[in-house]
């Protein structure tokens, strides 16, 4: 079959990510030609493919565009820098062009392949040594989980896309037309359903896709489709809150690189160090000397704190210093007292908390009260859990509606620079009215203008070129 380069499904290999594997199966046969005879064929084989979807992961959408694309697009944060890529997310003037739309697109799709490589073919496998303990199941499942993550990702960030889900063998399923946005839901609902019946309760590290992972992503799902279902929300979140997770004890814990895989985390990037496998070199864009650094926090965020008296989620999340001797300027901030992202720190270890147990406690009381006008009330300890840590008083939140906009507003000071904000703001109908009510620290109206053709990526200009079926 002639081979086509189509930059969404089969642009390069999976050479990365299966650095162990056979110099032969890297150097000779293009990826969506390996037969089960070199790629699938045994145990050993089919752990490597895993673990080469793991590592796949480690590219710039999950080290870095996850938190632009749902800070810098938000009311948390401003493009800093110089970069006019990030500047167009920051100002809603996004085009088909743009670089980050381009790499996300692409990283996000070849996750996909590489977990299609595995479901696809992983049946195929004879060697009985993969159905001892159920191995194929929870590798399957583990594949299944990480697509459903990847397929999350682009449908709240570009909406309609193309549904992928196995190895393409013709012309039609190299260049695939647009799924429905119901479709894509569904198929992400059926992934994850799949992963939590079968994958691992734990795994060797927090970075491993298990049944907490597929519950709290179901949770989140079920939160963020056109019609939330707030009954399976409410589900999921028990099924996370009830599998063994505990917030810790310390907020600050979570960002000092002292505490890694703990209690909260549901599922965690490994980073190892420059020196390691994977090192992570986001915090060295965020903070430092010398240059403009990227995602300034905003002066709503930070008055938000303020107004809440919360100096602890404040101080872990936002660094002040004076940088008055840079040779650069600023719009927003005074170099005498200048803000930076503070829950990176560790230049190339820290970690990403891509799930924790506070974003699925408070998605809990988001569930409770949106299920009853009475529900506020049985939010209220849920929301207040989380605020007692930070040495916040009660929620005073009353009734429903004030209940709300209390969850929205806690998730926002809990989870900030986790990369939530915009998809908390877009899955609840209220990104346009916030957005458009932001001013800077004068009180001046930033006119974002943010309108409905604004809330997506456009698809980028290459895959329009290559295939003529997404436009």
């Amino acid at each position: 079959m002639k081979f086509k380069i189509y930059s969404l499904i089969a642009a390069g290999t999976i050479a990365l990510a299966l650095s162990s594997c056979k110099k032969d199966f890297l150097d000779q046969t293009p990826i969506t030609q390996v037969g089960p005879d070199v790629a699938f064929a045994d145990a050993a084989a089919a752990e490597k493919l895993i673990q080469g979807a793991y590592d796949g992961m480690y590219n710039d959408f999950h080290i870095w565009d996850y938190m632009t694309n749902g800070d810098v697009r938000s009311d948390n944060a401003y493009a800093g820098g110089d970069n006019p890529a990030n500047i167009q997310l920051d100002l809603f003037t996004v085009n088909s062009t743009n670089g980050n739309v381009g790499r996300d697109w692409n990283a996000l799709y070849s996750d996909i392949k590489n977990c299609n490589l595995i479901i696809t073919n992983i049946s195929n496998i004879q060697d009985p040594k993969l159905d001892v303990g159920d191995r194929r199941k929870q590798i399957l499942a583990e594949a299944s989980i990480l697509r459903a993550y990847m397929y999350f990702n682009l449908v709240r960030t570009w909406g309609s896309v193309p549904l992928v889900v196995k190895v393409p063998t013709t012309d039609a399923e190299f260049y695939p037309a647009k799924a429905s946005v119901d479709a894509i839901y569904a198929q992400i609902i059926a992934d994850l359903e799949y992963g939590a019946a079968n994958a691992r309760v734990a795994g060797p590290t927090k970075g491993i896709m298990t049944k907490g992972v597929a519950n709290a992503l179901l949770a989140k799902v079920y939160a963020s489709k056109p019609t939330p279902d707030w009954n399976k929300v409410n589900m999921y979140c028990d099924a996370v809150i009830g599998g063994g997770y505990s917030l810790i004890s310390n907020y600050d814990f979570l960002w000092d690189s002292n505490h890694k895989n703990n209690s909260e985390a549901i599922w965690e990037m490994q980073y190892d160090g420059y020196g390691g496998l994977h090192g992570n070199w986001m915090p060295s864009v965020l903070v430092g000397t010398g240059w403009k650094r990227f995602n300034t926090p905003t002066n709503s965020l930070a008055k938000a704190f303020d107004d809440a008296g919360d100096a602890i989620r404040k101080a872990s999340s936002i660094k002040f210093n004076n940088v008055v001797s840079e040779g650069w300027n600023d719009s927003y901030w005074s170099k005498t007292s200048y803000p930076y992202i503070n829950k990176y720190r560790a230049d190339d270890k820290s970690d990403n908390y891509i799930l924790r147990l506070a974003d699925i406690i408070l998605l809990k009381a988001e569930a409770v009260n949106e299920l009853s006008t009475s529900g506020w009330s049985t939010a209220a300890p849920l929301v207040n859990q989380i605020r007692s840590r930070v040495n916040l008083d009660a929620t005073p939140a009353a009734d429903q509606a004030s209940m709300r906009l209390a969850i929205e507003n806690e998730r926002r000071l809990e989870l900030a620079f986790e990369g939530h904000r915009w998809f908390d703001l877009l899955r609840t109908n209220r990104v346009i009215p916030v957005m458009n009510a932001q001013v800077d620290g004068t009180g001046a109206n930033l006119n974002y203008n943010l309108t409905a053709s604004k809330l997506y990526f456009p698809i980028p200009q290459d895959e329009l070129d290559k295939n003529p079926n997404v436009r």
